[in-house]
């Protein structure tokens, strides 16, 4: 397997001053750079530039991906976790942490999960990928306890812990109904759908959120007039400047936001992935049922109306690929099956015979209708 490596960041809040837009020039001199984004993939070497610097200077969101088991992500707060209380259980020293400036409220929150190459599917279009993760940092900011639990659920699943001794951290509500970038987040760390589904089992309901437009304007009332003036000064004068992070971490700050609820179950990992598995089982079983369905009305029309089997088969001979041949196949296979009970039971054997000897060339022809046992061996 050949080496692949993708490095990407995206500015949130505002573009990149040009000063930093130098600084992020100098950390590699072949990627893409704008003032919202940072894009740049390896097929050998490394990226060598300093990415909490570069988060510091205006980035807001990093994601770095390598094939060989590396898959960090990096999400600038800077104002902080807006409840550190509440993000503490899903925290840890290594894997998963907030890694606070040296002055200051803000901070990174950082996730990297260990795995060795090949235990998880590869990723591809990391670009579109990091893009699909930006609301995430704009839910935690909210005080969104979900981005935080599959965070710690991906840590809780790597190589490094072990399932039948590693806890979930508290199981927060609204996980039965994920959002995208949330749903991107589970993709990169291969949390596929019966697992997250586990998770969601006993997830109490979405909370229902307060009027936001009433509240910030109770709460603009109350500032003074100084500050406001100063606010729109700002703004008017640089429409890409921080204004509205600072004004909403002030509003955070003083307005408490009630917690987001959540529920403490103690499950393993191991019983989770027990549940996943179960849950797997059950939708493939479903899923068997509905293509037989399918399949069996798919034969009782083929039944029916053969003449449009027939004609298909002739349009695919003319597409002259591998594909159409296969198709082709499957289709007279069908209709074989279809009417081996009518006195029309030959129709699909006349049919193969009618093609093969209508197109001798086609070698790859053959072998498909003799795949199927239209053709002796």
């Amino acid at each position: 397997m050949s080496e692949f490596q993708s490095i990407a960041f995206r500015a949130v809040d505002r573009p990149v001053s040009g000063k930093n837009l130098d600084f992020m020039h100098r950390q590699s001199s072949r990627a893409e750079i704008t003032p919202w984004s940072f894009d740049n993939e390896y097929q050998y070497g490394d990226f060598r530039g300093d990415a909490e610097e570069m988060l510091r200077r205006g980035y807001d969101i990093h994601l770095h991906y390598a094939n060989f088991g590396i898959r960090k992500l990096l999400i600038r707060l800077p104002h902080g976790l807006p409840d550190a209380k509440a993000a503490k259980p899903y925290l840890g020293k290594d894997s998963l942490r907030f890694v606070k400036d040296k002055q200051g409220p803000g901070g990174i929150l950082a996730v990297e999960p260990f795995h060795e190459s090949g235990d998880l599917d590869e990723l591809w279009e990391i670009g579109a990928l990091v893009d699909r993760l930006v609301p995430l940092r704009a839910e935690i900011l909210d005080g969104d306890l979900r981005p935080l639990y599959l965070a710690h659920l991906a840590v809780a699943c790597d190589e490094e812990h072990d399932p039948e001794e590693t806890l979930e951290a508290p199981v927060p509500a609204g996980l039965k109904v994920l959002s995208d970038a949330q749903r991107a987040l589970g993709e990169i760390y291969g949390m596929g759908d019966a697992l997250l589904a586990a998770a969601a089992e006993k997830s109490p309901p979405l909370p229902t959120r307060e009027n936001a437009a009433a509240n910030y304007a109770q709460w603009l009332r109350a500032q003074n007039d100084a500050n406001k003036d100063a606010w729109l000064a700002t703004l008017m004068a640089d429409p890409n400047a921080s204004v509205r992070a600072e004004i909403m971490a002030k509003f955070k700050a003083d307005i408490a936001a009630p917690p987001w609820p959540t529920i403490l179950l103690n499950r393993t990992i191991s019983q989770l992935h027990a549940v996943a598995a179960a849950r797997a089982r059950e939708a493939k079983r479903k899923a068997a049922e509905s293509a037989a369905r399918q399949r069996a009305k798919r034969l009782a029309q083929m039944a029916v109306d053969p003449a449009e089997t027939l004609r298909e088969t002739e349009r695919l001979v003319s597409e002259r690929t591998t594909n159409a041949y296969r198709k082709i196949a499957g289709l007279l296979a069908d209709l074989r099956e279809a009417l081996s009970e009518s006195s029309r039971s030959a129709l699909a054997e006349k049919q193969a015979a009618k093609l093969k000897a209508a197109n001798p060339k086609l070698h790859a022809l053959t072998k498909e209708l003799r795949s199927k046992g239209f053709v002796p061996k």
